[in-house]
């Protein structure tokens, strides 16, 4: 795994917290963009020896991310309501 492929997945992680947290409106959808369009450029861009090797365990690593992201989201949405 590249740095390049660390950096745009932390990115994806950092896109779910801030849409949690400060969008009331379309966070969901935010979120969801954010995470695929990083996810896919990062196995694309920085892992794309692991994609043409073995397209399964990229895909696996791909749905794991999402899954994680979707918890950083989650608790970045309660965090808000919280605050409030």
């Amino acid at each position: 795994m590249s740095v390049v492929a660390i950096g745009l997945f932390l990115l994806g992680f950092a896109a779910s917290w801030i849409a949690g947290r400060y969008v009331e409106t379309g966070a969901a959808l935010l979120q969801g963009g954010a995470v695929g369009a990083c996810g896919v450029a990062a196995l694309l861009i920085g892992m794309s020896d692991m994609v043409g090797s073995n397209l399964i365990w990229a895909l696996i690593a791909l749905a794991i991310y999402g899954l994680i992201a979707a918890v950083v989201f989650r608790g970045a949405q309660s965090a808000r309501e919280r605050a409030e």
